[in-house]
């Protein structure tokens, strides 16, 4: 169904018939859930903790073989990206480049790969900084960041 059809539909119906839809979503579909609790509160504190935690255990090797799921996490934030909220992008990205840079630093980890997807992230961050016109918000980490970085021939600018 084309979301020309889904508007017809949603005209059709009355505001309790609406209003019945969208609580139904918001029980059933995680997604929709979080897209409108940020759209009800415009909170995003809990969700960043949330969503750090759970890059965090992709990003950090664990168990036998230190496997790195550094893709899973890059998965996730695509994924929340399509929600269109920046700043929690924006806060996720460049968790996931600080994160990647302490694997970088605690194991001397070297991916080609591994450093042009942290780059992406962090220049997708900072493209999403300038839009919500925030730079002075951002400077601080952005700096560690960029310093950080250039300790691993990274040249991160902003």
């Amino acid at each position: 169904m084309a979301l020309r059809e889904v508007k017809k539909e949603l005209k059709a119906m009355d505001k309790t018939e609406i209003i019945k839809l969208i609580s139904e979503m918001y029980k059933k579909i995680p997604a929709a859930k979080t897209y409108l609790d940020i759209f009800a509160t415009g909170e995003i504190k809990v969700l960043v903790e949330k969503y750090k935690k759970e890059i965090e255990r992709y990003i950090y090797p664990g168990g036998r073989y230190m496997q790195l799921r550094e893709a899973e996490a890059r998965k996730l934030i695509r994924t929340l990206q399509k929600m269109k909220i920046t700043e929690l992008n924006v806060e996720l990205e460049l968790h996931y480049v600080a994160c990647c840079l302490e694997v970088i630093e605690d194991f001397g980890y070297w991916d080609e790969g591994y450093y042009i997807a942290l780059e992406k992230m962090f220049y997708n961050a900072t493209d999403g900084i300038r839009e919500l016109g925030m730079e002075e918000k951002y400077e601080e980490r952005i700096t560690g960041i960029t310093y950080k970085a250039s300790h691993f021939g990274l040249e991160l600018s902003y």
